[in-house]
């Protein structure tokens, strides 16, 4: 029973955390009276939707898969009340650790995997805390949760829903990062250079410092708004350098990795792949939503080298979001 209360009270934070989240945005749109703004943030809000439909078809099929497949494996009755087959099924299945040792174990997943991850530890998780502090976004720390809770295409699109949406008028210096962001951030990417190399002992502690670290600038004081250095702090420029070097190089890695293992055509490989398992879907289908929703955000901005957005698919959005921070010349994304 305990294991059911634990499972059930996952859906009720995620519900929590859109009720929070849309209970916002939607006041922030009676207030924005700008109509291209608001014509912005319904293509985001559609993009939310959708890959939240997608993501999330899969992951009740990954679901669905554990539990056959844990009954089948134990050789458990399938007559009894199906309400304690559920709970001996979570209370002996790490659901988490399960799901992501599907996309982790082998070259071509890890090398779909690790783009998002990159990503979300990265340039992402950067921008969350800068734009979020600059433009005053209520919750900011919500849209990592839910993004590590339900799908980073869903977070990262509701969080271009309330950029769109802010009236608050964006200050264009943001200084520099303090020890608890860019530190934070770069032992993040450190666990996930080192996923391909764990085993079943430290698979999970890793992923668990991935995660965890992610979150930590969100929920404490990481930001310095000034245009003076304090101890230990980087400035923004410098933390997406280091960014771009650190997820430029895992995914160089990885793709000469897989390079050398692949026996076919890499776009049927990836296909084949994506389809592969449940929990693989979900988080393929996730990195797709998530890198054509970056495009689209890029590419609606006022940033200078729009094109550069274009790419993604021919490399990583990890990579490629950090880089164009630095070839725009500028310590944030502007609108």
């Amino acid at each position: 029973m305990h294991a059911l209360v634990v499972f059930a009270s996952y859906f009720v934070i995620i519900a929590i955390l859109f009720g929070t989240l849309f209970k916002s945005l939607l006041r922030k749109y009676a207030l924005q009276k700008d109509y291209s703004s608001r014509k912005r943030a319904i293509i985001f809000s559609l993009l939310a939707t959708g890959s939240f439909i997608h993501t999330w078809y899969y992951m009740f099929r990954f679901m669905e898969w554990s539990f056959k497949n844990y009954e089948f494996q134990v050789e458990a009755s399938t007559n009894g009340p199906f309400i304690g087959r559920l709970s001996k099924w979570l209370a002996n299945t790490a659901l988490f650790e399960q799901a992501w040792l599907a996309v982790c174990s082998g070259p071509i997943k890890w090398w779909l995997s690790e783009q998002l991850c990159s990503y979300t530890v990265g340039a992402w998780t950067i921008f969350i805390f800068v734009e979020g502090k600059r433009h005053k976004i209520e919750h900011a720390w919500t849209y990592m949760l839910l993004g590590q809770l339900v799908a980073i295409s869903v977070a990262s699109n509701l969080f271009y829903v309330a950029l769109c949406l802010s009236t608050t008028r964006p200050t264009r210096k943001v200084g520099y990062a303090s020890p608890v962001l860019w530190l934070s951030t770069l032992l993040s990417l450190l666990a996930v250079s080192n996923t391909p190399f764990t085993d079943e002992r430290t698979f999970l502690p890793n992923l668990l410092v991935m995660h965890t670290l992610a979150a930590v600038p969100l929920l404490f004081g990481a930001y310095l708004d000034t245009t003076s250095v304090a101890r230990f702090s980087l400035s923004l420029s410098s933390l997406h350098f280091l960014v771009f070097m650190a997820t430029a190089s895992i995914h160089t890695w990885n793709s000469l990795v897989l390079y050398r293992l692949l026996d076919e055509p890499l776009v049927i490989a990836l296909w084949t792949t994506l389809f592969s398992h449940p929990a693989q879907s979900s988080i393929g289908w996730d990195i797709v939503w998530t890198s054509v929703s970056y495009m689209v955000w890029i590419m609606t901005s006022k940033a200078r080298l729009r094109v550069g957005s274009l790419l993604v698919p021919l490399v990583s959005v990890g990579a490629v979001a950090p880089a164009l921070v630095l070839l725009n010349n500028s310590d944030v994304e502007l609108l």
